[in-house]
């Protein structure tokens, strides 16, 4: 296991992952950080502490050089930041200086910390260094690959970073990682495993937040390696998910630690996405781009429809952070977030008009990346594109039942699926939601030719089709981010009635928000991380939330409403 450890900590970058790797080792290690990693000027220390050190139960003052890499000549010295003078820096002007007094009578152990080791040519003249400045008030250290790995495993966690079983899971899931379509079951049932029980205490609750937080660093720098960073992005969704509903159950959503500490999974999670956007985004702007990568035409119909959800929840994952920097009243630095999220919207708008399969939903299911969609361009203010898709899948509609009398399947089944496209067996036009959401869309989007342009290809190709929509109840926040919460589950409005004039929907629905919405209390939206129940709803095939729609409806009739 300390091999997993090592090699996921020479990855590590310096600056915002190393540093903080050995944040939380101390932490662990019940060593307090009285100054953590920032930029600009330190001093030559990265991170200061203050606490006992285990080698000789002595309190101490602990301040860290962090560097990535062997230490070798061309960081040892030579440079303003190699290692030699940030020691002398330290030795000269922090601890004379910038101190705090309180800390004067104890001694410092001054620690160079690398994701490396010392090569063999450096090694006389860091003896000779520590020899000659050494005293009875300052010691030195080298904390290396080998030596963090040892000591993540032993203070991270209560007893090891990573019990036996823990270990077999995560050997399991990095052997089985570049296996094209694994379901990452092993990475699942581990993180089952490590949030199975609740813990009381501040330490124990941070230590289980952080353990897999540090597991889903390692599947996402090996996924970099392997440079197949879906699994990331797959597993990032499992692991925010299941720590919600963990944090959740056991009331700890008021603790003010918990919070930060989930933002910074959300954190994770946003990078991962990005670096996933970042290596993908030219092919979503390629003509038929997924069909390369697809055994068939319904595979890469399929495989369409997957990349649309994941593009869709990485550029709400934007629009979250835009919002969250913009409640913090850094509205110059949430402009950055939100074209971000343009770019995003952007990549998805011209990925939707190169794959004509994202015209021809397969499943009722696609309704949720539909939804996810169309949720991401009404907030990047791509009305007209949201629009024209539209039209577009209305279109598609007609010709698929006109043509090959062909529907979205209601109920999710890839064998019937084959047999409907090899024509073996007719498609059965029962059941719909899709249409729905295409329609309260249209009212979202205040477009009434739209609007009309629905109603007439209900009215006229599916008069007995049974359209339906789907409400949670106040029950479905306690299970939402832990399965398929809309299976079974919540309520079911059915046979609803197309009125010919859009004002009176949009009455409708403004009537129903009181009535039906409930989510509109849970703990999700009245915190603001609206982007949880997006990722719920892809990753466990849930309904969408109607709230993300509805509600906006209803405002803008109001409003309208107190206009006339």
């Amino acid at each position: 296991m300390r091999f997993v450890l090592s090699e996921y900590i020479t990855l590590l970058k310096e600056d915002g992952e190393l540093d903080t790797l050995i944040v939380d080792l101390l932490i662990g290690m019940k060593i307090i950080p009285i100054s953590i990693p920032q930029k600009g000027r330190q001093h030559g220390v990265d991170i200061a502490a203050v606490g006992k050190d285990p080698e000789d139960h002595k309190t101490k003052v602990f301040l860290f050089v962090v560097k990535q890499g062997n230490l070798n000549r061309t960081n040892w010295d030579g440079k303003v930041n190699s290692t030699r003078p940030s020691l002398n820096e330290i030795k000269d002007v922090y601890i004379n200086s910038l101190l705090e007094k309180k800390y004067n009578k104890l001694p410092v152990k001054i620690v160079v910390a690398t994701n490396g080791e010392i090569v063999q040519n450096v090694q006389i003249n860091w003896k000779q260094y520590i020899d000659s400045n050494s005293n009875k008030k300052r010691t030195y250290d080298f904390w290396g690959t080998t030596r963090i790995a040892s000591m993540l495993d032993t203070y991270l966690d209560n007893e090891k970073l990573f019990p036996a079983e823990y270990q077999s899971l995560l050997r399991k899931t990095l052997a089985f990682l570049d296996v094209p379509d694994y379901n990452l079951s092993h990475f699942y049932e581990l993180l089952d495993q490590i949030l199975r029980k609740d813990a009381k205490q501040k330490q124990k609750i941070l230590k289980k937040l952080r353990l897999v937080r540090l597991c889903l660093n390692i599947l996402f720098k090996w996924s970099q390696d392997l440079k197949n960073l879906k699994p990331a992005v797959l597993a990032s969704e499992r692991c925010i998910l299941l720590c919600w509903d963990w944090i959740f159950k056991n009331g700890h959503l008021e603790k003010a630690y918990v919070k930060q500490e989930f933002y910074m999974f959300y954190g994770l999670k946003r990078r991962i996405g990005i670096t996933f956007f970042n290596k993908v985004v030219q092919h979503y702007q390629t003509k038929h781009s997924i069909y390369r990568y697809s055994k068939n035409y319904l595979e890469y119909s399929l495989n369409s429809w997957e990349h649309l959800g994941i593009l869709a929840t990485i550029g709400l994952a934007e629009i979250q952070e835009f919002r969250f920097k913009y409640w913090a009243t850094k509205e110059e630095e949430s402009q950055k977030f939100y074209k971000s999220a343009e770019s995003v919207s952007n990549a998805l708008s011209s990925f939707v008009h190169s794959n004509p399969p994202l015209s021809y939903p397969e499943y009722d299911e696609h309704c949720i990346e539909i939804a996810l969609a169309l949720q991401l361009l009404y907030f990047t203010g791509k009305k007209d594109d949201a629009c024209n898709w539209i039209r577009s899948m209305v279109v598609a509609f007609h010709n698929n039942f006109v043509i090959y009398k062909r529907f979205p399947l209601f109920r999710t089944n890839f064998d019937k699926l084959v047999d409907i496209h090899n024509g073996d067996i007719d498609s059965e036009i029962d059941s719909s939601t899709i249409l729905i959401i295409l329609l309260e869309y249209s009212v979202l989007f205040e477009d009434e030719e739209l609007y009309k342009e629905i109603r007439s290809l209900i009215n006229d190709n599916f008069p007995k089709v049974n359209l339906q929509i789907w409400f949670c109840t106040e029950d479905v926040e306690r299970f939402f981010c832990a399965k398929n919460y809309s299976q079974g589950e919540g309520t079911l409005k059915h046979s609803i009635n197309i009125y010919d004039e859009i004002k009176e929907y949009k009455k409708e629905i403004t009537e129903e928000v009181d009535l039906f919405i409930k989510e509109d209390k849970f703990e999700f939206y009245t915190s603001g991380f609206h982007l949880i129940p997006h990722i719920s709803s892809r990753h466990f095939r849930g309904q969408p939330f109607p709230v993300f729609w509805r509600l906006p409806i209803k405002r803008n009739f109001e409003r309208n409403d107190d206009k006339e």
